[in-house]
């Protein structure tokens, strides 16, 4: 395999790769509200863009859990026991000695830190005006998809993620043309998912963020030349300093009434001088959670020299 891209990327891939693979397992746990063993809507994803107004500028960040679709008021409970590690007040962060964290957040506690809360027991309510449950997973430190296979259970997804456009730009954000492409290039991919269950409106045009995306180049002969993973949120969160290197120009979050846009550099840095000259497929593929995927692919002719 032929690796293009920043050495940044490759390294948080390795590093977040290596992080799982030594966590311990852990066992399925059912849904915050009420039914627990129901698959509920939902209208935020793990890994999606999220946009915060800072002291001095606009901050970017990856969405650490997933926005559980519920009405004001409604009762939160206790997706596994343990101790309320954190309480604030919109807020409850329960931990096990494993190192395992659950968070509750636009919720008001009826919880006291410290305390032992067991399965299922109420620990708040959905603060009036956010309309759901941000639920996040954690383990020592670090978040994980509460959708993956064996956390957050039931949950049947049959939705294939969407791959809508492919494209190249130089490294001043100008479009390339695709049956001339020389020198260093960009390849970006608008992608997302739609949530299995649609939220009601105005949130029913919600867009989720896929779980990984995945570039391969084959040449004319239909080979494969070089192949990657360009985000794969399954295994975690990239840092927040990666950001700019995950999302590219044109990504915004969900907004009522407004799907999100979500904009993806596939190949930051795509050096075509490394290939001869000739006409290549470039295939891009998103998915999710269950193994559902979309792809797209964008025909191009290298032509250096």
């Amino acid at each position: 395999m032929r690796y293009v891209g920043t050495r940044a990327r490759l390294t948080l891939v390795a590093v977040v790769a290596v992080t799982f693979a030594a966590a311990p397992a852990a066992h399925a746990y059912g849904w915050p509200t009420k039914p627990f063993h129901k698959t509920h809507a939902l209208r935020g994803g793990f890994g999606d863009p999220r946009f915060h107004l800072g002291e001095t500028s606009e901050i970017s960040a990856f969405h650490f859990g997933v926005d559980v679709v519920a009405r004001d008021g409604t009762p939160v409970y206790a997706v596994e026991p343990g101790v309320v590690i954190r309480r604030h007040a919109s807020s409850v962060t329960i931990g096990r000695a494993s190192g395992r964290r659950f968070g509750y957040w636009h919720v008001r506690p009826v919880v006291r830190s410290g305390t032992y809360v067991h399965l299922h027991q109420l620990i708040g309510h959905v603060i009036r005006g956010w309309g759901h449950v941000h639920f996040a997973e954690s383990m020592r430190g670090r978040y994980r998809d509460p959708l993956r296979k064996g956390a957050l259970t039931p949950f049947v997804d049959h939705t294939t993620p969407v791959v809508a456009s492919v494209g190249l730009v130089d490294l001043q954000n100008a479009p390339v043309d695709p049956s001339h492409v020389s020198g260093l290039v960009s390849v970006f991919s608008a992608a997302f998912d739609t949530p299995p269950i649609a939220p009601q409106p105005p949130w029913d045009v919600a867009r989720l963020a896929p779980a990984s995306v995945r570039w391969k180049l084959m040449d004319e002969t239909g080979t494969v030349v070089a192949r990657d993973t360009s985000v794969d949120f399954l295994h975690g969160l990239p840092d927040s300093d990666l950001y700019d290197f995950v999302y590219a120009p044109g990504t915004y979050q969900n907004k009522p009434h407004r799907p999100g846009s979500y904009v993806f550099w596939v190949i930051p840095y795509f050096d075509s001088s490394q290939y001869p000259n000739g006409a290549y497929r470039l295939e891009v593929d998103a998915a999710d959670t269950r193994g559902n995927v979309g792809s797209a692919t964008l025909d191009l002719t290298i032509a250096n020299g």
